[in-house]
């Protein structure tokens, strides 16, 4: 059975990455077709159905058994201002990581944020901080946790992180999606409740985009052609070693936060054994990769690949 799950979760990836592989390949055609225009907010509620149907079929067909062990613990207050200081130490994690991709890639996401100022701040939040962060945490640290979750903590954060990561689709966006993803998925396990990731994943995009906001509102039009030749210049090292040094802090602590939960939480001894792989299921049943799982893994990285090529 457990070797069924992980099978099973190998093909809802492989599925999702299929659609929305064909869709972006497409993109340019339908773009033609004579179809209504839906704005911003209408192509990233699509986005997400995109993402979201597919695992609402497969649920269906495996009779919701995933969602059966699905951690929707009730958080207290407690939990969340730990999980409100845990976010902000993703921030300058984040910010590092985007950095260095930005160095042989552009920023993906500051495009759309960018974009989305021209919304009254409320929408964006909507559609940044409320709808990706529910519907992709329901999904990744949800849906998908559970599948692989017999085959270890490590491996299924690792794996997790990683299909969110490509997800995405580019090179930017994957990096620190990877990175940010295990994250939530230990502080998941440490709080027994993936509602923990939703609103970390939410309040790191509400502030990113709050930040857009202030930037356009104070700052010169000009700023990212400013910032994109200030990352150019040899004094822009500097900056990259204090951010590092920074994020590298930032990293400490939040590894102490995401402790501290699994404490608070009551989960301290079933959070350390999982940590230390005595949660692993031995045998076949403790199997993570299979054919559809490669192949799911494959498309996304030739996708992004091609791009960078491309470029």
């Amino acid at each position: 059975m457990t070797q069924n799950r992980s099978k099973q979760g190998g093909k809802l990836y492989l599925i999702m990455m299929i659609v929305v592989v064909a869709i972006a390949l497409l993109g340019s055609l339908i773009t033609k077709l004579p179809l209504p225009d839906f704005g911003m907010t209408g192509d990233i509620a699509i986005s997400e159905a995109i993402f979201l149907v597919p695992v609402l079929v497969i649920l269906f067909m495996d009779r919701f058994e995933p969602l059966r062990g699905m951690k929707l613990r009730v958080i207290g207050m407690p939990t969340i201002l730990w999980t409100m200081l845990l976010s902000l130490l993703l921030l300058p994690v984040m910010a590092l990581l985007n950095l260095l991709t930005q160095f042989l890639v552009p920023n993906a996401a500051a495009a759309m944020l960018g974009a989305s100022t021209s919304l009254p701040l409320w929408v964006s939040l909507l559609y940044f901080a409320v709808l990706p962060p529910v519907v992709e945490e329901f999904i990744f640290r949800g849906v998908l946790f559970q599948y692989f979750r017999p085959c270890g903590l490590w491996k299924t954060a690792l794996l997790t992180g990683l299909m969110f990561g490509l997800a995405h689709l580019n090179l930017n966006q994957f990096l620190y999606a990877f990175v940010i993803g295990i994250f939530w998925t230990m502080l998941d396990e440490a709080t027994g409740s993936v509602f923990s990731s939703m609103i970390s994943h939410g309040i790191v995009n509400g502030l990113n985009v709050i930040l857009m906001y202030i930037a356009v509102g104070n700052l010169p039009e000009n700023l990212v052609g400013e910032v994109n030749q200030a990352r150019a210049d040899v004094s822009s090292i500097v900056y990259l070693v204090v951010l590092a040094v920074i994020a590298g802090a930032c990293v400490i602590l939040a590894v102490m936060v995401i402790r501290h939960l699994a404490k608070v939480r009551g989960n301290e001894q079933k959070f350390r054994d999982a940590l230390h792989g005595r949660d692993r299921l031995r045998g076949k049943d403790g199997r993570t990769f299979s054919p559809e799982l490669l192949i799911s893994l494959v498309i996304p990285i030739v996708f992004i690949g091609i791009n960078i090529a491309m470029q």
